[in-house]
């Protein structure tokens, strides 16, 4: 008998590129492990803008006005949700009638013979509570606090979160569970030519990649500093690709700012913000590049080091917890204040050669990566 396994996502493409990553490379991850034993189904509003099914046919997509936000459904739909938090009556019966077995990565869905398998992506709230607004940190907390009442297991991506979860919720006591997730896969056949991308994008031929959306907590500012730093040191060669959406949606004014500063430094030229391009582009920008950096305050998971860790490139990375535990070999790691750490790095990594690597022997090493990735979840679907 089929297990149908459904993620309730209102996507905006766009505004989350690591969620969309995440979630499709679950889905693959799971489609090679269990195959036709599984349906997936992705859940969405109406007006969500995601191109899942044309990548992954095998997705089967549920389309609502109980997603669209504003429309009549959602809102009577949350009105009755203020009644009762802990009960979503409208979307209980919608995954009724399509036979779903297990809502994952979603909020509980009380007395509804649904299986709820609940996400919680990082605790950042509760560790950079000044790069939210009070309203984003009660609502933050009422959506996690709800996920420990109602669901009837809960995942995160790290330790260093279950950690976090036992300190914010230490009364709740449904199964807790850590799962790893892996980068997107590569195809090592398509990546653009170095000289290509680079003419493409303007860049000289040797380069360091910082490939994270410009939010606030992931720490662009460092990075500008320690170009400044070098700058003073006589050092004006190193030269930083920066990909990734340029919005912050909960600080709005966070990438103006950071440009004015890059101006202000004097390092504009090797500050060089390419925003959000075609996904093997990034691909291709991070496998060329003498170096990725990760300098943000705080992650879930990076997604950063899985995509650098599957391209088998060298890390520069803030000396954070989970940044530790992901364990990257060959990593450099540096104060997320420490701009003269981070220079030093900078400086060695751009004087190297990138290492010559072994397409086959990394695509081996990611289908592992990939199938235990998938083994994983269904070990926990299979615990519900």
């Amino acid at each position: 008998m089929t297990t149908r396994v459904a993620f309730a996502v209102n996507f905006d493409e766009r505004a989350w590129i690591g969620g969309r990553n995440y979630l499709a490379t679950l889905f693959r991850a799971v489609r090679q492990v269990a195959g036709s034993d599984v349906q997936l189904v992705l859940a969405t509003g109406t007006r969500a803008s995601t191109t899942l099914q044309n990548e992954l046919p095998f997705l089967e997509v549920i389309r609502t006005p109980l997603m669209d936000r504003w429309a009549p459904a959602w809102v009577a739909r949350k009105f009755r949700n203020l009644l009762d938090p802990d009960a979503d009556a409208a979307f209980a019966r919608l995954m009724r009638r399509s036979r779903i077995d297990v809502l994952s990565h979603s909020w509980g869905l009380a007395n509804s013979g649904v299986k709820t398998l609940g996400w919680l992506p990082d605790f950042q709230f509760m560790h950079l509570p000044e790069y939210w607004s009070p309203k984003g940190l009660r609502t933050v907390q009422r959506m996690y606090r709800a996920a420990c009442r109602s669901c009837d297991a809960l995942v995160v991506s790290s330790q260093e979160a279950r950690r976090d979860l036992e300190a914010f919720a230490p009364e709740c006591t449904v199964p807790k569970h850590v799962l790893h997730f892996v980068s997107a896969p590569v195809k090592f056949e398509s990546i653009p030519e170095r000289d290509v991308l680079c003419v493409k994008y303007r860049l000289p031929s040797a380069y360091l990649h910082l490939p994270n959306q410009f939010w606030a907590h992931k720490n662009h500012r460092l990075v500008i500093e320690a170009l400044a730093v070098l700058k003073q040191e006589g050092e004006t060669v190193v030269t930083v690709a920066c990909t990734g959406h340029t919005d912050d949606f909960r600080n709005p004014r966070a990438f103006q700012d950071l440009m004015a500063r890059c101006h202000s430094a004097g390092v504009a030229a090797n500050f060089r913000v390419l925003g959000l391009i075609p996904y093997e582009d990034m691909q291709g920008l991070m496998a060329h590049s003498r170096g990725v950096i990760n300098p943000s305050r705080f992650e879930g998971w990076s997604t950063t080091v899985e995509e650098a860790r599957t391209l088998g490139k060298r890390l520069l990375l803030s000396d954070i917890p989970v940044h530790r535990e992901q364990a990257p070999e060959d990593a450099g790691y540096f104060g997320v204040d420490d701009a003269r750490a981070l220079a030093a790095l900078m400086r060695d990594a751009a004087a190297r050669e990138p290492a010559v690597q072994d397409a086959d022997a990394l695509a081996a090493s990611y289908e592992q990566r990939l199938r235990r990735f998938g083994s994983e979840y269904m070990t926990l679907i299979g615990q519900l």
